[in-house]
Parts: structure tokens; sequence; C-alpha cells
């Protein structure tokens, strides 16, 4: 396996466990118990963008298409600005591992 291969697996593999984990946080802030308090928006609002962006973050690292390090460095990027700080860390650690290739 070449280093550019290994990088992209290390990259679809944490973006997978970020979008799994800023999911459930999704979930949890539509149910009022999110785990950080802040967020640009309402609970509501901010769980519904979470979702959207957890599952689009998931097909990525199902399916990656061009330049998806840079799509997951701003979802991650808009899920921390939603309160969603465990899963948009995650996933940016993801987008720099994807792009060091």
């Amino acid at each position: 396996m070449s280093e550019l291969q290994g990088s992209d697996k290390a990259m679809r593999v944490v973006g997978m466990i970020g979008g799994i984990i800023a999911f459930v946080e999704s979930i949890l802030f539509l149910s009022g118990e999110g785990l950080m308090e802040w967020g640009i928006a309402s609970d509501l609002v901010n769980g519904i963008l979470g979702l959207i962006f957890a599952v689009i973050i998931i097909a990525l690292a199902i399916k990656p298409i061009p330049y998806t390090p840079v799509i997951l460095g701003v979802l991650g990027i808009l899920l921390i600005l939603f309160g969603i700080l465990i899963g948009g860390i995650i996933i940016l650690l993801g987008t720099f591992i994807g792009a060091i290739s």
C-alpha cells in the first residue's frame, strides 16, 4: 500500500468516527441534552444542521469525492460553530490527515 492510500484510508476512518460522534451529539442537541451549552442558533437548529452535516460526512467517508479534505474541513468548522464540538474536532483531525497526502 502506498503512502497516499494509507493516509486516505486513515482520513476516511477518522472522518467516519467523527461523523458518528457528531450524529450522536446532534441527537443529544435535539433531545435538549447537548454536551455544549453554546451554538450560533437554537438547540433545534443546531441539532438539525448537525444531523445533516454528520450524514454528509459519513457519506464522504464511505465514498470520497475529489477535494474531500477541504469539504471535511469546512463541515468540521461548521459543526464546531453549531456547538457539536467533539465531532467537529475529530473531523478536523481527519482533515489534517487527508491534507498531508
